[in-house]
């Protein structure tokens, strides 16, 4: 496959995800989360936090689509390597009651995980 494929996918998704956290975050947490008020803004407010680094990695995806094919194997492996860590934590707060969230609200995330790791695996200029 070739790398752009999951860049564009990454880059796609991240991006769109700081625009959603941006401007649909309020709306998003309650669904998400089950806790109190005060647990709620906390929420809110990690999340208006975590925008601008859901951006950067969504624009560092889309602009290395021009980049050559080693160089976009390497921020692939930067992504697979990222990913690693987050999915303990998608395991962590799958069992967490404080979230409404399950198993199906991460498939997103498995999906540019799959994509970058053949990719990477299998390049094709």
């Amino acid at each position: 496959m070739k790398p752009k494929i999951p860049l564009y996918a990454i880059g796609g998704y991240c991006t769109l995800q700081s625009l959603i956290i941006l401007f649909a975050i309020e709306s998003i947490v309650p669904q998400v989360f089950n806790t109190t008020p005060e647990g709620m803004e906390i929420a809110i407010l990690m999340h208006y936090g975590m925008a601008p680094a859901f951006l950067m990695m969504g624009l560092i995806g889309l602009f290395a689509t021009k980049f050559d094919i080693e160089s976009q194997r390497k921020v692939l492996l930067a992504f697979i390597i990222g990913y690693l860590p987050l999915f303990g934590t998608f395991y962590y707060f799958s069992g967490l009651e404080v979230m409404n969230a399950g198993i199906e609200t991460f498939v997103p995330d498995f999906i540019c995980f799959a994509l970058a790791l053949f990719a990477y695996l299998k390049p094709k200029e």
